[in-house]
């Protein structure tokens, strides 16, 4: 992301480089993922599950919580 003036532009990437042994954290205002195409409201306290891709680990299921 970058701020134009008053405006956060945010901008779609590839990947997430995360370096072995290393961790990398998706927060607000920070690196985050942005879900499209809802059916409805994600609530604060739910939970749902996900998959991450990995370019050497492959598909790692996690829990993704609402905040």
């Amino acid at each position: 992301m970058a701020m134009d003036g008053d405006v956060m532009r945010m901008r779609e990437v590839d990947g997430i480089d995360v370096p072995p042994g290393q961790r990398v954290e998706l927060k607000p205002g920070g690196m985050h993922i942005m879900f499209m195409g809802l059916k409805a409201p994600l609530k604060a306290g739910d939970s749902f599950p996900a998959t991450l891709t990995f370019q050497k680990a492959g598909d790692v299921k996690v829990s993704v919580k609402v905040q």
